[in-house]
């Protein structure tokens, strides 16, 4: 009975680890990219004023709203029942 209790006890402290490291590898992964994230932001700000900052944007808006046409056809919209009654 006590190898029993002393084996499940391993397991449990087995699997405790895993979740643990599982944990932690996910934080890693997120922390890094919002840290290199906040430092390029950080870095643009100092760097670039803020009316240069509103004149890019606004050029680049420009850009992509154009004047209305557009060389790719018109996306059409399909609804969920319709597209699944066809078989």
């Amino acid at each position: 009975m006590k190898r029993l209790v002393v084996l499940a006890s391993a397991g449990l402290l087995g699997a405790l680890a895993h979740a643990l490291n599982i944990a932690f590898g996910m934080t890693w992964e997120i922390l890094w990219a919002l840290v290199i994230g906040f430092a390029l932001s950080a870095a643009v700000q100092a760097v670039v004023s803020e009316s240069e900052m509103t004149r890019l944007l606004r050029e680049g808006d420009e850009l992509h709203r154009g004047d209305g046409r557009s060389s790719s056809p018109p996306r059409t919209s399909s609804s969920s029942s319709a597209s699944s009654s066809r078989c």
